[in-house]
């Protein structure tokens, strides 16, 4: 039924376009009608036949020849079958427009794919089953996995693993389901083995089969083996056959006399040996088969697996059969082009490095710094070809699919003419796709729903609904409610419950602010409240109603009833749009899928559903809706002579959907770029299948499994893509950088290498000339911007407004070099230690007139690329360079003053004090700050109030009681709502805010049980002074200063420095190593003697929290054993008073030298502020080392 809409709907196209191009071009690298011998002069019911076979490395249109000729003559029915896997290959489409819509059908002739065959001969056998995709195979086996004893290396451990152990179960089945290899013939071969794995595989492979049959499922190449097991045909090639399957053979053809069979070479060995049962059958009067290899004299595997069963098949019947092979005659013109061009073309089988055949058509080789300078220079180079004014066809090949996306992307948006591939790739790859399923417009809405009434504490599936079309709900305010909902640490159901109930004023509550404080909403969120707070009374009405239905209805009934409630119904059975029938076909396949589940997990309750729906969403499942409508547009606009540009993968597939759509361009220019050739990507590494493979019942060529084998196959790739048509130009182009910001250099591809020249400049856009090479780059490689082209809707592509667009591009520029500097101020502010160490090296002249400026970048000193690589030019070295630091940021900076916060901070990470105290960037705010700082500020408020007893002598219980609560309301004040959202749950913030808690009352507790305290003389004291050796102004804040009585007991008293630090984890710590080591104590030290003009007795580093594992009644003993817990104490000295100073002018002369080196380490980068925002340098650091010595390795 979809074919015959499809064959519809070209017809109407075709009436509605009349085309001037008749399908005599399609003859136009073919020899004359009559070139190849046909002889079709059988009788019917004749004893003997002859089948002929044309294999040839050639593009031709033989088998369209053919089919022509037999539809002239009377009383033939032509029957033919094609293994090309496009939705419409070239015969086929020509075919089509020779005829109209169901001309051929009517008629009595067949047209049709080997797969597409067997969907409708097992159909009017009643034997149907429902097609699976891989997707919906491998979502039935991750919800049914077969489960076999012993095959512990197939059940990964993690949800990753078991998908990917199924998936390549699925690849290995589809293999044997490929050869034609059923169950039992598998398992004689595993038992003949004797090995234990493939006998398991063996029983693996028949319970799959199984299963299939359970649901009434199967593969498309499943369907294939089914319509063999209804001819009677096996895979063991016995010729003795049941009498109803010989009755069934002679039915299927009994109404053809005549089969013509194309693209041999793509079909699989199970598809091969049906084809060539059929061409046996007595009605069959002719036979013929066309087939392509990739070199002369080569032969085709699956031609002669159609032949020999085509033998075999006449033995059975008892009918003479003979084969012949044919030959193809081509002008000699077009002989001895292409024979150039397979000449120049087999260097890359070779892998000879240099060139010793020069290529027949122009050949480019450009290389780039960044993919960014790639697709502009490429855009601008087409853009140039575009607008010459000649009908030019554009094909662009790049290693991945997502590099595909990535330059169809890009070339858009620079204006340029596009087309959709054809096929699959319409609907994969174009802007608009790929597109799951379930992410289709109403389709995501119903899943979510489902999901939702799953799993209900989960928000994401009900903000998915709320911001459906079924209720719209106001985008900002609804970022409000989920913001509220993340930080209160509930799910979003009961916030829109609080939101209802208070009429929209919980809104403004928020748990982050303090008590008395307000939460003033921007206005577009105020004016929201009313409409939100409507469709938020009827969502939380209709959720209610359905998590209660949800366990009596059906998923099925649960979707009519949402529908129904929310009226869009209605629009989906009587749709009035295109947009709306979309939604309808979409939702049609959902529904298809939803029922299909049902059957599956055998109940149609919601629980038991979704996760089997949630198996299929982790696959690449699509709906039915592809983009055929732009397609056949934009095909019927390349036929018709106008430019446009094709981006494909370079993979097999896409090389046969590209044969089949270049066949009649051989009056257009037509130009091949291959682009982004990489070698990590090109040939990047093999897929093989991991499993051991029966190759007793195989068919050659048997799957690439080794490294060498996957090589081979990629430079026949590239073979093939250079061979293919008749191209004007070729070129080749490499990007050794995917963003500026990475370190990851890419190499050149290994396979292109022997057909690689240098000395090509890169094309260059205007307005973007930074060098001499830019510069001096002829017209021919520096074409204007693509950016002034526009898509016009009659596809004249090319629109002209140089001066406008030349002088915003100027514009553009300047901006985007201001940008650039920019972000290298603020994150490439460090050169690397040997450019440093270079760089001190210069006068301060020439660092005073340094600039980091493109111009004055020496190109010598430029990265080279490896030797069997392409050299990296001047044009595209700057980028591809990692950026130096800027003079502006390396400039002295002149600090007010300094403190120790600054001078720790400098010590541990110059950058990090660049971007806190020169940038002025807010970190991350960790749970240990908030903790640590609510802590001080109770213990701070807890010392003022026992200082100010002490002065007036009246240290009573009750002002013991009054300073402890004095300190619980000054932590909890600093204590903001949950701690800004810092904890996963409630229960760990309240279990963190309980261990404060406990910290602060044991600190209180050990305060008064410190025996040599006499009193404590500053809290908070903050002191400033002048430091001549720096020539800086020292600031601080002194937590405490105690007069304590001296240990040595003769009633005389000293002056400690106390500072306190915070231990949420609870951890042991050696506070005696802590305070030796810590500059702070030393620096406050300095301070005090500078200060007040004498030394003090020490200092003393002291925790909050200790160990809350130790009870506290042994802490009291531990104290009042020592009088005074002195693990933290440290005496003053001159030494230590110098260290304070020596860092004091270490810090002010680095800052004044612009010094910001970073300094990434596991135990600073783990609790900076900046490692998971504005800092990069913890992650790149190892990676630009190793690059550093990799380079200084090649120059040694």
């Amino acid at each position: 039924m979809t074919r015959q809409l499809y064959v519809a709907r070209q017809s109407l196209l075709r009436q509605a376009r009349p085309s001037s191009v008749h399908t005599q071009c399609l003859f136009s690298s073919a020899s004359s009608l009559n070139a190849l011998n046909f002889n079709a002069s059988s009788l019917p019911g004749s004893a003997s036949v002859t089948h002929q076979s044309l294999i040839t490395s050639v593009p031709n249109l033989q088998a369209l020849q053919r089919v022509r000729w037999l539809l002239g003559q009377p009383q033939r029915r032509v029957l033919f079958i094609t293994g090309s896997s496009a939705p419409n290959p070239p015969v086929r489409a020509a075919l089509e427009r020779d005829a109209s819509a169901f001309e051929l059908e009517r008629r009595g002739h067949g047209v049709f794919g080997v797969r597409e065959f067997c969907q409708l001969l097992l159909r009017e056998s009643g034997r149907e089953r429902r097609v699976f995709s891989r997707a919906q195979l491998t979502a039935l086996l991750l919800y049914n996995a077969p489960e076999a004893p012993g095959v512990s290396r197939l059940a990964g451990r993690s949800t990753l693993q078991r998908r990917k152990g199924i998936r390549d179960l699925l690849q290995f089945f589809r293999l044997l389901e490929q050869e034609g290899i059923i169950p039992e013939q598998y398992a004689a071969v595993a038992a003949a083995s004797g090995e234990q794995l493939p006998q398991e595989l063996a029983e693996m492979y028949r319970k799959y089969q199984e299963l299939l049959m359970q649901h009434d499922v199967t593969s498309w190449d499943g369907l294939v083996m089914d319509v063999l097991e209804l001819c009677g045909v096996q895979k063991s090639g016995l010729a003795v056959q049941g009498a109803t399957a010989k009755e069934t053979s002679k039915a299927v053809l009994k109404d053809y006399t005549d089969m013509v069979v194309d693209d041999v070479q793509r079909m699989t060995p199970a598809m091969a040996t049906l084809v060539g049962h059929l061409c046996g059958q007595p009605s069959v009067q002719s036979s013929a088969s066309f087939s392509r290899v990739l070199f002369d004299r080569d032969e085709c595997s699956h031609t002669q697996i159609l032949e020999q069963q085509l033998l075999k098949t006449a033995v059975s019947i008892g009918r003479d059969c003979s084969v012949t092979r044919l030959s193809l005659d081509v002008e000699d013109a077009i002989t001895n082009k292409r024979a150039k061009m397979q000449a120049f073309a087999k260097q890359v089988l070779a892998q000879n490095v240099g060139i010793t055949t020069p290529s027949p058509v122009p050949l480019k080789c450009w290389s780039f710094g960044t993919f960014e300078a790639e697709e502009k220079g490429i855009g601008a180079f087409l853009a140039q070809k575009l607008q010459s004014g000649q009908s030019i066809h554009a094909t662009v090949l790049c290693p991945t699919h997502a590099d595909a996306s990535r330059i169809m992307l890009a070339f858009e948006k620079q204006g340029l003419p596009v087309d959709l591939a054809t096929g699959q790739f319409a609907a994969t790859y174009s802007t608009s796709a790929p597109i799951h399923l379930f992410d289709e417009p109403g389709v995501n809405a119903v899943f979510s729903l489902l999901c939702a009434l799953c799993f209900p504490s989960d928000s994401r599936h009900l903000y998915n609904v709320l911001r459906s079309e079924c209720f719209a709900f106001p985008a900002e305010l609804l970022s409000w409610l989920m913001e509220k909902e993340h930080r209160s640490h509930v799910d979003l159901f009961p916030v829109l419950e609080a939101f209802i109930d208070s009429q929209s004023k919980s809104l403004g509550a928020s748990l982050n602010y303090r008590e008395g404080e307000k939460l003033e909403l921007p206005e577009p969120v105020a004016s929201q409240l009313e409409r939100g707070l409507e469709i938020a009374e009827s969502f939380v009405k209709l959720i209610k109603r359905m998590r209660g239905d949800c366990h009596q209805l059906s998923a099925v009934k649960i979707v009519q009833s949402f529908l129904e409630e929310t009226g869009r119904l209605e629009a989906l059975l009587s749709p009035s749009s295109p947009k709306q029938e979309r939604e309808s076909v979409v939702l049609a396949d959902f529904l298809r899928e939803l029922e299909s589940a049902q059957n599956v997990v055998k109940s149609g309750q919601v629980t038991f559903v979704v996760p089997y729906l949630q198996q299929l969403r982790e696959t690449n499942l699509t709906s039915s809706v592809s983009l055929e409508d732009a397609t056949d547009i934009l095909s019927s606009s390349a036929s018709g002579g106008h430019s446009g540009i094709r981006v494909l993968p370079l993979t097999a597939y896409a090389l046969e959907s590209l044969a089949a759509s270049v066949s009649g361009e051989e009056d257009n220019q037509h130009v091949l770029v291959f682009m982004s050739m990489r070698d990590s990507k090109f040939p990047g590494r093999m897929k093989r299948l991991t499993l051991p493979l029966p190759y007793e019942l195989l068919s050659e060529p048997y799957p690439v499994q080794t490294r060498t084998e996957h090589l081979e196959q990629c430079e026949q790739i590239a073979y093939q893509a250079l061979t293919m048509g008749e191209y004007s130009e070729v070129i080749i182009s490499f990007a050794e950088l995917a963003d500026p910001s990475t370190s990851k250099r890419e190499v050149f591809s290994r396979t292109f290498q022997p057909i690689w020249h240098e000395g090509d400049p890169p094309a260059i856009t205007k307005g973007n000339v930074n060098n001499k090479a830019g510069t001096e780059a002829s017209d021919a490689t520096s074409p204007p911007q693509p950016s002034s082209l526009k898509h016009s809707s009659t596809c004249q592509a090319i629109l002209h407004g140089e001066e406008a667009t030349e002088a915003s591009l100027v514009w553009l520029s300047e901006v985007a070099q201001l940008v650039r500097k920019l972000l290298n101020r603020v994150f490439l502010p460090i050169f690397h230690y040997e450019e440093r160490q270079a760089a001190t090296a210069k006068t301060s002249s020439d660092d005073g007139n340094a600039t980091y400026s493109e111009q004055n970048q020496d190109p010598m000193s430029m990265k080279k690329p490896p030797a069997k690589r392409p050299e990296t030019s001047s044009a595209s070295s700057v980028n591809s360079h990692r950026s130096p630091v800027p003079a502006a940021t390396r400039a002295s900076y002149e600090p007010s003053h300094l403190s120790y916060s600054q001078i720790s901070e400098y010590l541990r990470c110059p950058h990090r004090y660049y971007l806190s105290r020169i940038m002025k960037l807010d970190g991350d705010v960790s749970t240990s700050m908030m903790f640590g700082r609510a802590l001080h500020e109770g213990i701070a408020a807890f010392a003022k109030s026992i200082a100010a007893a002490q002065r007036n002598d009246e240290i009573t219980e009750e002002v013991k009681t009054l300073a402890a609560v004095e300190a619980e309301e000054a932590f909890r004040g600093a204590w903001a709502g949950d701690g800004y959202g810092l904890f996963t749950s409630k229960e760990e913030a309240s279990f963190v805010l309980e261990r404060a808690m406990m910290a602060l009352w044991e600190f209180i507790e050990t305060h008064y049980g410190d025996l040599q305290l006499k009193e404590i003389v500053h809290v908070e004291k903050d002191f400033s002074f002048h430091v001549p050796e720096a020539n800086v102004e020292l600031r601080g804040v002194w937590d405490r200063i105690d007069r304590v009585f001296n240990p040595i007991g003769d009633g005389s008293f000293s002056l400690v420095i106390k500072e306190f630090k915070s231990n949420m984890g609870g951890a042991d710590r050696n506070m005696r190593k802590l305070a030796s080591d810590s500059l702070q104590l030393k620096m406050y030290m300095y301070a005090f003697t500078t200060v007040f003009g004498e030394a003090p007795h020490g200092a003393k580093l002291q925790q909050i929290g200790e160990t809350f594992n130790e009870p506290s009644k042994s802490r009291r003993r531990r104290i009042s054993r020592a009088g005074n817990d002195d693990n933290g104490f440290v005496h003053f000295s001159e030494e230590a008073a110098q260290e304070a100073v020596d860092a004091v002018v270490e810090v002010a002369s680095g800052l004044r030298r612009g010094n910001f080196e970073p300094k990434p380490s596991f135990a600073e980068c783990a609790f900076c502020p900046y490692a998971a925002s504005a800092c990069h340098f913890a992650s790149d650091d190892a990676s630009h080392k190793r690059q550093f010595v990799r380079r200084v390795g090649k120059t040694l």
